[in-house]
């Protein structure tokens, strides 16, 4: 599929689709970006990839990281068209050195959608993570006119984004523990038409 630029005049008109990667296997030995997909996460991707909601999706982009590039070779198989990788779309960006047990990361997770604007620990700090994703998605803007697009990113950056855009800072990290492994949303113009949750 050839890339198609957005117009320079009236607003941007592609529908993103944007989709949390599927379950992955937690491996305290590996950097958590290089965990992989489980098998059962696998084939409920494959499942979702073809259902009627993604049916008209032309074309899928997806963070550097492994989870995300796996999930979107199975859409992409799946539905017959292109991937790119898009590395501004990759999850907010975390350095705690040993292997965090899941009460102290649901801690620093808090600590992070609380207050976007504070580094915990030397993580990135939401306000930064935020301002990374949008460029990511201006990229998605530039690279696509009119398209309906599948933007497979991550739980908490997109937890981020969709609270920006819905005025829901205050209640991030409440809608970040509701938000499942292939959960989706459609963005369009800046505008939420199908919330995550």
């Amino acid at each position: 599929m050839a890339l198609m630029k957005r117009k320079e005049k009236g607003g941007v008109s592609n529908s993103i689709y944007f989709l949390r990667h599927a379950e992955t296997s937690v491996d305290p030995s590996l950097p958590v970006n290089e965990w992989l997909i489980t098998p059962r996460g696998l084939l409920r991707a494959r499942e979702l990839a073809r259902s009627e909601v993604f049916g008209k999706i032309e074309g899928i982009v997806h963070s550097s990281e492994k989870k995300a590039r796996q999930t979107a070779d199975v859409f992409a198989e799946e539905l017959a068209v292109d991937i790119y990788e898009i590395p501004e779309l990759a999850e907010l960006k975390r350095h705690h050195g040993k292997f965090l047990s899941n009460p102290e990361y649901r801690s620093l997770v808090r600590d992070t959608l609380t207050d976007w604007d504070h580094s915990v620990r030397d993580w990135e700090s939401g306000a930064d993570a935020i301002r990374r994703f949008v460029e990511g998605v201006k990229r998605i803007n530039f690279m696509f006119y009119s398209r309906n697009i599948l933007a497979i990113s991550h739980g908490i950056v997109l937890t981020l984004y969709f609270c920006q855009l819905r005025n829901f800072q205050s209640i991030a990290y409440e809608r970040w523990t509701q938000t499942p492994f292939l959960a989706w949303g459609l963005v369009r113009d800046g505008r939420v038409l199908i919330d995550i949750l």
